[in-house]
């Protein structure tokens, strides 16, 4: 028997804009209906939401998978991941991922070079040698379940040491292909000079924003070309200057378990030179205010940052870099299902999936506001909101976090030698 839920005396922002409509019907996992209390029929399961914004399920744009990752991020109101970057078995096991889990998109391995990032965190892993390579790399993802194609530009100049990095024209090659089998193209850069260097590619979506300040030409020739941006401005948590350990109404359902990583995550050793958190934050305004799409995602779970909680600092990243709050949601539901291709969320719609999220206060208003999370559901069903935390699935998130980080650790120690490396670099 099919339960219709009514949702009554909201406020309903569709995706893109407040409305002047106040209800929501459900059945079946879609939408039926938005209209006012007069949706409300005898039967229905009904929830009275007055004081409260209705939103579509959030949708993290850049994330890399742990296992339980999904179920973490769906207790924070995030409905939809887009993994960057994860090993087949850790995606085929999000794929399969039971009602209580955020639905995931994925690339699955992304295109690197021999010893490219993220190698350090992730090998082996298949890589991609030259233009040659394109179309069985291509066809192997597909075969894997990816919903889109992830490739990697990055030479380390970004970053603390050089690395090998694959070439343009092997990026295009892979493009093409990508295009060709209909999957749109996402491409880790880190500096202006790289994210100018891949326009002429073709790829649809670059993975950060810069964090070296664009020149005008920059933004303009961004602009021009159609891309859309995924900003990650929630790398910065992972540095001093804010946590996530500084909202109280995220940490009050993080758990002991994620709060003690993100301690022990702030105590670690970092190089003397760190990312310059003011060009990226420009960067995103700039670019937003030059018509450029500009995605939220947090690259979870790098140091500082933790599924689906840092999606609510990500939009008030975005808000300081001076978005306003209603674009700043819209970054995290219209704009990322446009992009990816997923007509069939991002906005509350009848027809489209039941995936909302009630929170209480004016998102639209104060940006803060979406960190107080009421209600979530996923295909019209509500979501245990503290199911996660002490489950096995935190632990299998937790031990593959820890695995993961020594591995880093290692790795950097065989590289750069001695005693510090950080922990946990970026996965791109």
């Amino acid at each position: 028997m099919l339960v219709t839920t009514t949702i009554t005396g909201a406020r309903l922002f569709d995706g893109e804009r407040l409305t002047a409509l106040t209800a929501v019907r459900m059945e079946g996992g879609r939408i039926t209906a938005i209209g006012d209390a007069t949706l409300l029929r005898p039967g229905d399961k009904h929830v009275d939401a007055r004081g409260g914004t209705l939103l579509p399920g959030l949708i993290d744009a850049h994330v890399h998978l742990l296992p339980g990752a999904p179920r973490q991020a769906l207790t924070f109101g995030v409905t939809t991941v887009l993994d960057m970057f994860s090993k087949p078995d850790t995606v085929a096991d999000a794929l399969a991922a039971g009602p209580d889990c955020a639905d995931v998109r994925s690339s699955s391995i992304g295109a690197t070079a021999p010893g490219g990032h993220p190698s350090l965190m992730y090998a082996p892993f298949p890589t991609v040698t030259g233009p040659g390579d394109a179309e069985r790399f291509v066809a192997d993802r597909i075969a894997e379940g990816a919903a889109h194609l992830k490739v990697l530009y990055d030479d380390g100049r970004g970053g603390p040491m050089p690395m090998p990095s694959l070439d343009v024209p092997t990026i295009a090659a892979l493009t093409e292909a990508a295009h060709a089998a209909g999957l749109v193209v996402a491409a880790h850069v880190s500096t202006a000079r790289a994210a100018v260097d891949l326009l002429r590619t073709g790829v649809d979506v670059l993975a950060h924003v810069p964090f070296d300040a664009l020149s005008a030409h920059q933004v303009d020739a961004i602009a021009a070309a159609g891309v859309a941006v995924i900003a990650t401005l929630s790398i910065a948590d992972g540095f001093p200057g804010g946590s996530l350990l500084d909202e109280p109404a995220l940490v009050s359902r993080l758990g002991p378990a994620w709060c003690a990583v993100l301690e022990r995550q702030a105590q670690r050793w970092l190089p003397p030179q760190l990312p310059d958190f003011a060009a990226a934050r420009d960067n995103a305004r700039r670019l937003h205010e030059a018509g450029v799409l500009v995605l939220a995602g947090t690259d979870a779970p790098n140091p500082g940052t933790v599924h689906g909680a840092s999606l609510h600092r990500e939009l008030g990243h975005l808000v300081a870099a001076g978005l306003t709050p209603a674009a700043a949601l819209t970054a995290a539901t219209a704009r990322p299902a446009d992009v990816f291709g997923l007509a069939d969320r991002g906005r509350i719609r009848p027809g489209l999936r039941a995936d909302l999220v009630l929170v209480a206060g004016r998102p639209d208003e104060d940006i803060t506001a979406t960190r107080r999370v009421s209600a979530v559901w996923k295909q019209g069903v509500r979501a245990d909101l503290a199911g996660y935390v002490g489950s096995a699935d935190e632990q299998a998130g937790l031990a593959a976090l820890r695995a993961q980080t020594e591995k880093v650790i290692a790795a950097v120690r065989a590289r750069l030698g001695g005693p510090t490396a950080a922990v946990g670099g970026e996965a791109g």
